[in-house]
């Protein structure tokens, strides 16, 4: 597994330095448009980044295993996707974070995409929500050069490798549901030449009309999580009982002064 080396923010000056939230490295982009910014120079080097969305869930998951938590730090760039980690870089530095989820990047990048005339591979999700993004997408920006897409439900990731390196993409976005995504990103990025790669959870479904995404209200106040409980409670409920011990142990790192311990997990990482 190899994520590029360094800090990315030398290597790309318009990346600002990350601040450690709960043991996991954010970046505190100003904007979306700061993150698009960042991705063209990206992009114009030809420098290979992996991104990852930071929320909760992910920070906790990663506290429990040592493999998360190595992939997390190793990545170039984790942009925050959840309010919650907003609040604890406040508590833990006294300094929030601008929300920048995954979803509404990858909404913006697209349009970009177009006006830039970057390829882009679409990788996950059901045949029929992978089809169904690809066709909306197309409708919504005929410019766009989606120039290969597959979805999810395929056993050999090295045909699939030689699949998006052979459509000559310049931005890989992965669909297959967290952290599974980051971590097939993880395993094959020094074999994909793409130079952005990104996890991008269910945002395929959410083009496609496959799930309903949140009302705008509820995304402005950073509260999806409170519609998604509300709608699907028995899928949702289990994840959303993360926040609470979360939230404990971020109150709790930053009372006893150790706000910048790179290890948060109770478990070692894996060798």
């Amino acid at each position: 597994m190899l994520i590029a080396e360094g800090d990315v923010s030398v290597r790309t000056p318009c990346i600002p330095r990350a601040i450690n939230v709960a043991g996991v490295p954010v970046v505190p982009f100003e904007s979306y448009e700061h993150a698009l910014a960042c991705i063209e120079a990206t992009v114009a080097a030809r420098e290979k980044t992996f991104w990852v969305a930071i929320n909760p869930q992910k920070c906790f998951r990663a506290w429990h295993e040592g493999g998360l938590l190595d992939l997390l730090n190793r990545a170039d760039v984790g942009i925050c996707d959840g309010v919650g980690v907003s609040i604890a870089a406040r508590i833990l530095h006294g300094q929030g974070i601008k929300r920048c989820t995954g979803c509404d990047l990858f909404l913006r990048i697209v349009p970009h995409a177009a006006k830039k005339g970057w390829g882009v591979f679409l990788l996950g999700a059901s045949p029929e929500s992978n089809a169904e993004a690809c066709a909306k997408l197309q409708e919504a920006y005929p410019d766009l050069r989606i120039v290969g897409h597959q979805d999810g439900y395929f056993k050999d990731s090295a045909q699939v490798v030689s699949h998006i390196n052979s459509s000559g993409a310049d931005l890989l976005f992965v669909a297959m549901g967290s952290p599974t995504q980051e971590y097939w990103i993880a395993e094959h990025r020094e074999k994909i030449n793409a130079p952005f790669c990104m996890g991008v959870g269910g945002s395929f479904d959410v083009v496609s009309g496959t799930i309903r995404r949140a009302p705008a209200i509820f995304r402005r106040t950073g509260t999806e999580w409170l519609f998604q409980l509300v709608t699907e409670p028995h899928k949702r409920f289990r994840r959303q009982t993360v926040y609470v011990p979360f939230m404990l142990r971020v109150l709790s790192k930053r009372l006893v002064g150790s706000v910048g311990a790179s290890q948060w997990t109770t478990k070692p990482a894996r060798q």
